[in-house]
Parts: C-alpha cells; structure tokens; sequence
C-alpha cells in the first residue's frame, strides 16, 4: 500500500529490504574445505592407491581392490588391500540422493531435466522413479510445514503492528496455463499494510486433474470405475470440479473461511482486481464469511489505472470511421496525428495514475488532479500538476474533448475513487506469482504434489528469503554447510540491492531529481553553494550524488565539481576562512576533486557508506 507520508525525493526501503535486511543467527564453520565437489573417481582411486595399507603399511602399486557401489548418486566405495586382505569403506554421511532432489526442485527442475543433468556431467542416474516418490513426500511435508510456520509468523507480525483482528488483504490468482483450460490453479492472499512489508498469509492449490484417476478410467469399465473410485477417494490429487475460472474464487473462499482458525484474523478489506467474481462469492456467500461482518471492495490501482487507457482505445475504435470538422479541417475519427495516437492514451493513464497515487487518502484532491488531465488537454493548465509543461502541442481538438469526456466522468466517480483511497496495488501479488513459477515453469505439466512442493518454497522465498530455505534442509536431516549459506546471503543482498535500486531509481532520473533540486533550492545551504558557484566562475554544482550501501543506507553528498587546480586551491580557502557552517552541518561530508579523480573515485571506488 502507498505511504501517503512519503516525499517524492525521500530516500525509500523496499519490502525486500524491510524482509531480509535482519540480524543472521545462523551459525557455520568458516571453511571453504566443506560441501560436495565433483571429482573423476579415476583420479580419486589413483590418489588413494599412492598410500600404504593402514593395516599392514605395504605399498605397491595397485595395492587395493577397489569396489563401488551406487544407491542413485550416493557412492560407497569398498578398499580391500591385496596383501592383508584389510577393507576400508567410504560413504557420505547424509543422503545425497534426497539432497539432489531438493536442488533441483528449488531450481525448478523435474526429474527428467535432473536426469539429463547428470548425464550430461557423466555421473550415475539418479534413484528410481519408486524411491524418487517417496523422496517427494518427505520433500512435500518438509516445506509444508516450513512454509505454514513462516505464514503463521506473517499473521501475528501484521496482527501486532495493526493491533486489531481485522486487516486488508490482497488476493489473487495464478493458472499454469493461460486462458480458461488449465488443470492447477493458485489462489494466494497477501497481507495489505502501510507498518509491514507485504506477506503471504495464505495459499491453496486446486486441480480438477488425478493423474491415478485418469489411468485407471482408461483400463476399467464404468462400473468398476465407479467402485474403484470409492476406495481411492481419500488418496485422490483432485480436489476442484469445474471450470478453471471457477478455481480463484473457490479458494479463496476456503482461505477466508479458514482465517480465524489459523489466525484468529478477519479478512475484511479485500484488495482484488476489477473481476468481482471472487470478491462476490466471498461476500455472499451462505453462510456468510464472518458472522456479523462485512467485507469491503478496494480496487487494485493498478488495474483502475488500466481502465483508463483501456476505454480511450476503446473510444477510438468506436468512432474510427466517424468524420470531424473543426477549424475548417475535416477529420475522420478521433485517432491520429494531433488527435488520440497511442501515445497520448499512455501519457493520460499515466497521469490519471500519478493522480490516484499522489492524493492517497483526500478524495477531493484526487478528484481535482484527474480532472486536471482532461482541462490540460483542453489548453486550461490551472490545476495541472508538476507534470505540466504548458505545451499548446498537447492540446486536442474540441470534438476528441467532448467524446473522451464520459470517461473521466466514470472514473473519477466517487464510487470507484473511495475504493482507490488506500493507494494499494496487486504488485506483490504479482511479483509472488512470479517466484511460483520460477519454482515450478509453466512449459511443464505437474501434479498437484508437486505443484504444492514449488507453492510452499515460493512462500519461504518471498517472505523470508533465500536464508528461510534453511528450515528444509534441517527439517529433512540435510547439513546446512559453508558454501549453501554463503550462496543464500548473497542471494538475498543481490535481491535487496536490485529492489533499493529500483525503489529509489526517480531520485536521481528526471522529475525525481528535479523535485529534489527543487527541495534543495529552498534550503539555506543551497544560496550559500549557490554563492559559492558564482564566486568560483569555473565551478560546476552536481547537484546530488547518492551513495547506495550495501544494504540500502544512503548518505546524501554535495560534490563541487572543480575544473582547475588553482580554483580547487581558491574552493579550500573559502571553506577554510568561511563564518558559516551550514554547508558541513547539512552534508556528509563536501567533496572537491579533478574531473578525473571524480571519475576515478566515485565510479571505480564508491566511497564508503560511513565517512
């Protein structure tokens, strides 16, 4: 949801940042000499047979008859010395096979692509499809079991912060297959706050689709079927009959229903999209969701924003053979060359968006910023927005203003604007789904087990991180070591940095940095630099320079741009002999360098976050 109280050139902390960015309790040895390496076992037996028997101490060459024998990728290798007929065995000491399929779910791979896999780097197939069934099932509970703790904890962090039992959630729904004949479908419900980062609280995975179900309707009659049928009902994957579009509100209607139970939370904002399929189940449903309370509509802006572009396409299509005459000049259809293009449709419903974002929470403001687009385009640029540039080029003919006039009209009601007062969008619904089929890609069909196995990692994944994957590993007896934990930090700081990056990307680009210069201009360490920069003729102010650290800090830093040595030399003695401090007391610290050097110090070695 949108922070009202946030500034356009406030540095900002993405969800990403707010989720990962925790103290770490995890304990491992500090050595790289841990884990699994892959290593020729020509090169492993030639090296063991350099060593005397530990028995005997002969040496000679060949002096161990070696046997191996393979369970899948585990290796038990058996040495029988020639001489004292002594035997030695090597082993791993924790399943390798399980292991092995843990990695590749987590990468989404199946076991066909793990078999190739392996085939490819010339090592032993993997267990049979029997064992591999089995691995599953202790995978499956495994991170079902983490994913509902991690949930669990979501709902009582967002419980604590809003200090009541009724919250705003964001729900939505996936399909594996576009349109309306997948066979799996996902509903997922993501918790909706302006104090936490957004959180999946619930999930639930329907398929109308039994693999054993299928096969066996294939060889058994009807009749048998049908008594078959009756003994395999509490094993049976399927758990949804009808349509794919039926499956959304379907689950979350099992999702609301449970919350209470889970939770001991009340579902009652429901942030959806404009299909009110779901939110419609949800609110009328007999018996109702919760007894003696109500659900209330809010509209993803994102999808109202959408709205707009959407019904000026569809403007223009309505009137495409319709002729015009305005000004002498005849026109045929309100779309083209000083009338509707694309681009103007894109320009508007950005701005009809920024409208809605920037007026979180004040009806009439919002209202006010909305109609300004329409009056802007009319050539009225009264109550335009920062936005403005006052051009005459972006006026529209009178009969494109009146035609396009409805639909501000509808989307500036009331009605619709009061459900978009929160500011929220589905992005984190979104950006979920896509960690959902990372896990588990579309381009392959999947059972419901295994669907459910890439629905709970992406839960862990989302809400805590590479680093809450741990829980698995621990949960099934699998050694969390050196390089695993390495690896899941790292991942995790590059998904903070990438979310910083982008977070607080208009900072520093276009309107961004120019509201920020604008702030700045108001403050009295900006005359003073100002004054500065005209006593210096060959200075040049870079504005602002943000410092990004590694975990997101910034610090906000003046450079003075010098062109020559001798102007530098004049800048020290200013700030040497200057009365006022209020340029030190409002910088981090004030640079002065060759143009050089600054490419050089700053591009190549940022400076550090603490100076």
């Amino acid at each position: 949801m949108a922070d009202p109280t946030r500034s356009s050139h406030e540095i900002c902390k993405s969800s990403s940042y707010q989720k990962l960015n925790k103290p770490d309790d995890t304990v491992t040895e500090n050595s790289s000499l841990s884990g699994y390496r892959f290593i020729n076992i020509e090169d492993l037996v030639s090296f063991i047979n350099l060593f005397p028997c530990p028995s005997c101490g002969e040496t000679k060459d060949n002096l161990f008859h070696i046997n191996e024998q393979l369970t899948g990728i585990n290796t038990k290798l058996t040495f029988e010395c020639s001489m004292c007929k002594n035997i030695s065995t090597f082993s791993h000491k924790e399943n390798v096979n399980l292991r092995f399929q843990v990695a590749m779910y987590g990468i989404g791979c199946h076991e066909n692509k793990g078999r190739r896999f392996l085939a490819a780097m010339d090592m032993p197939q993997p267990v049979s499809s029997v064992r591999a069934a089995v691995y599953k099932t202790r995978i499956h509970n495994a991170t079902k079991q983490a994913a509902d703790m991690s949930m669990k904890q979501a709902a009582e962090e967002l419980q604590a912060v809003e200090a009541t039992s009724e919250v705003t959630v964001s729900c939505d729904g996936t399909w594996q297959r576009r349109g309306f004949s997948s066979k799996n479908g996902i509903s997922t419900c993501l918790s909706v706050s302006n104090k936490v980062p957004a959180k999946v609280l619930d999930v639930d995975i329907l398929t109308n689709h039994c693999d054993t179900c299928c096969k066996m309707a294939k060889k058994l009659g009807d009749d048998e079927f049908a008594k078959w049928l009756e003994g395999h009902k509490h094993l049976c994957k399927k758990n949804h009959d009808g349509s794919a579009g039926a499956m959304e509100p379907a689950g979350l209607k099992k999702i609301f229903r449970r919350s209470e139970q889970l939770y001991n939370l009340k579902y009652t904002n429901y942030l959806g999209d404009g299909d009110s399929k779901s939110y419609k189940q949800i609110a009328e449903a007999v018996p109702p969701i919760y007894e003696g309370t109500s659900i209330t509509k809010l509209e993803c802006c994102g999808h109202v924003q959408k709205r707009m572009g959407k019904k000026l396409l569809d403007k223009v299509a309505e009137n495409k053979n319709v002729s015009f005459t305005e000004g002498g000049k005849k026109y045929k259809g309100i779309g083209g060359k000083d009338r509707l293009t694309k681009v103007a449709i894109k320009r508007i419903q950005g701005h009809y968006g920024g409208a809605i974002r920037s007026n979180v929470g004040n009806l009439d403001k919002m209202k006010k910023a909305i109609w300004a687009i329409w009056e802007h385009r009319k050539g009225i640029h009264v109550n335009c927005g920062e936005w403005c540039t006052g051009q005459i080029k972006n006026m529209l003919p009178n009969f494109v203003m009146e035609i396009i006039k409805p639909v501000f009209v509808e989307l500036s009601s009331d009605t619709l604007l009061k459900k978009c007062l929160h500011g929220g969008t589905q992005n984190a619904n979104e950006a979920f789904h896509h960690i959902i089929w990372e896990k588990c890609p579309k381009v392959t069909f999947v059972g419901k087990d295994r669907l459910e196995i890439g629905v709970f990692d992406a839960v862990i994944v989302y809400n805590e991180g590479e680093m809450g994957r741990l829980a698995i590993f621990r949960s099934l007896g699998l050694n969390c070591g050196y390089h695993c934990i390495s690896a899941f930090k790292k991942f995790d700081t590059t998904r903070i940095k990438a979310a910083q990056k982008f977070i607080n990307a208009p900072l520093t680009r276009g309107k961004g940095k120019k509201n920020l210069v604008q702030t700045l201009k108001m403050t009295p360490m900006w005359q003073e630099v100002t004054n500065l920069t005209c006593f210096l003729n060959n200075c040049i102010l870079y504005h602002i320079f943000v410092v990004f650290s590694k975990y997101g800090i910034s610090k906000k830093i003046i450079l003075v741009y010098i062109i020559s040595p001798k102007v530098f030399n004049i800048f020290m003695s200013y700030l040497t002999h200057t009365s006022s401090n209020i340029i030190r007391t409002h910088c981090a610290k004030i640079i002065a360098v060759s143009p050089f050097l600054f490419l050089k110090q700053f591009f190549f070695h940022p400076p550090p976050v603490n100076f």
